[in-house]
């Protein structure tokens, strides 16, 4: 890996960084973030702790069955977000998986706003982001440390496995908390002001199983169940949402089942989930059940406006699902907004 040093100083220019900016986590806002600066000339390395990216875009297989077990579709209202859905339908990446919206008691309601899905899982979307930029997963952050050697301050990322790599400004995407214990295992001092805001924000968990079955699901149409109240909030068919080749649910649990069932055993949370899905006529394939667990599932407090300036230290900008809603929508419009800021601080 370029730029590896041990430490000594010295002469510190931007020919000498890894990246002009470091985007910190492979979701949708540091996915399309990583385009904009890379358009505008800017050299960007993307890295992210996770195998594979996407974050939250989460799509995984278990045998023949394949499973959306983080954000489950997204809508596209806002006119920049649904040219980027258009551009994203017609490379083949993401399709309308329904138009309704879903009532408690099973029931649909026509509302004209197509509900979207990646094409083969919505890891599908951020896989095709991801072409044509340097992405490196598998890449856990130890700590982020201002560089104050050379003519400016710069930053260091130091990985897990000892490298690191240098940049001139960074892009912050994770869940803030983590965000917050990267910087300050660097030694890096926010502003008070700021600190009580970023430490203001809280999430809410969710528990996510994923069963195979052994036959159809018995979800009616479209194939998704929004359930009223706990233990439940969402359950999916993933083969009548047109990814799985075989039946397969996703079920997520509510907020307050998967904060009392947090630490609990993955058997517990399966039994209790699964056996809560109404009208389910199949039975979970044996070995075919696994639990997710999402700490930072979606915002409980987050913060207003698209984007975020960290003061008092090198160039870094915040962005991700935090800022104006949860949803996949917001991310992107984060990402952007993050973008166009960077591009007038660098």
């Amino acid at each position: 890996m370029s730029g590896i040093v041990d430490g000594s100083a010295e002469t510190t220019s931007a020919a000498s960084f890894d990246a002009d900016v470091l985007v910190v986590g492979a979701g949708i806002a540091g996915l399309l973030a990583a385009h904009r600066l890379i358009e505008a000339g800017h050299r960007v390395i993307v890295v992210d702790k996770g195998r594979g990216v996407g974050g939250r875009l989460a799509t995984r297989r278990m045998g023949e069955g394949v499973f959306d077990h983080g954000a489950q579709f997204f809508t596209s209202s806002e006119p920049a977000f649904a040219a980027e859905v258009a551009r994203w339908e017609a490379a083949g990446m993401a399709r309308q998986w329904f138009d309704t919206r879903l009532e408690p008691d099973g029931s649909v309601v026509p509302d004209g706003h197509p509900r979207w899905r990646g094409t083969t899982g919505m890891t599908a979307i951020a896989k095709h982001l991801a072409v044509g930029l340097d992405v490196r997963t598998s890449t856990r952050l130890a700590s982020l440390q201002v560089n104050a050697d050379g003519p400016v301050e710069s930053w260091r990322a130091i990985i897990d496995d000892g490298n690191e790599l240098r940049a001139g400004a960074v892009l912050l995407t994770p869940p803030i908390p983590q965000t917050l214990d990267l910087l300050a295992a660097g030694g890096v001092t926010l502003e008070p002001v700021q600190r009580a805001e970023l430490e203001s924000v809280s999430y809410h968990p969710c528990l996510a199983v994923m069963a195979l079955l052994d036959g159809p699901s018995g979800l009616p149409e479209p194939g998704a169940l929004r359930p009223g109240g706990e233990p439940l909030d969402w359950v999916a068919d993933n083969q009548r949402k047109g990814i799985s080749p075989v039946p397969s649910i996703t079920v997520h649990a509510g907020t307050a089942t998967s904060r009392a069932l947090w630490d609990a055993p993955d058997d517990e949370v399966i039994a209790t989930l699964l056996d809560a899905v109404p009208g389910l006529a199949a039975s979970p394939v044996a070995d075919g059940v696994q639990v997710q667990r999402w700490r930072y599932a979606r915002p409980d407090v987050g913060l207003e406006g698209f984007t975020r300036k960290i003061s008092g230290v090198p160039v870094a900008v915040l962005a991700g699902d935090v800022f104006d809603s949860s949803r996949v929508p917001g991310a992107a419009a984060s990402g952007w907004a993050a973008a166009e800021l960077l591009l007038s601080l660098i």
